[in-house]
């Protein structure tokens, strides 16, 4: 069950994620060792997945965006796995999601050129099994990019 300051606590982490658990048990009007016990807990559900740091692509010279849309040649379950397993091991796929309509796949790509990009998708994409079509679109700029989940009353576990 997730209640009101659990609710608090995942917004507030989700904003921070080096945020002290003394400062977090202030925030939420909590002691210490009872806002880590539901941090804890809340880990252990898998409510929260982990902490990353958040990275600029183009400071590491991977500013490069493709959005891509692939659809497969067939949908026999162990040609899905295939592909899934094999775009899981590309770290140039940051996400991969798998959808309805005309389109089996929408994956998010990032590589530090247009060049890259070409060499990511003649040698590791298309060269992938039971690819059948391949449609690349470049992201120009960000307007909005968010990771925070919203977190209300009514969730499913609350």
């Amino acid at each position: 069950m997730i209640d009101e300051t659990d609710r608090q606590i995942l917004n507030l982490l989700q904003a921070d994620g080096q945020m002290t658990n003394a400062e977090l048990a202030r925030r939420v009007g909590l002691a210490p060792a009872t806002t880590l016990e539901r941090v804890r807990k809340l880990k252990q559900r898998g409510i929260i997945r982990g902490f990353v740091a958040l990275v600029d692509p183009a400071k590491v010279n991977q500013g490069t965006m493709a959005i891509v849309e692939v659809s497969l040649a067939s949908h026999k379950a162990e040609q899905v796995t295939a592909f899934r397993d094999r775009v899981s091991a590309l770290p140039e796929v940051l996400e991969c999601y798998h959808l309805t309509g005309e389109r089996d796949y929408l994956l998010k790509v990032v590589v530090g050129t247009i060049p890259e990009y070409e060499d990511f998708l003649l040698t590791k994409l298309a060269a992938t099994p039971n690819v059948g079509k391949i449609h690349s679109s470049f992201v120009l700029s960000t307007v909005k990019h968010e990771t925070k989940i919203p977190i209300r009353n009514g969730s499913p576990d609350a």
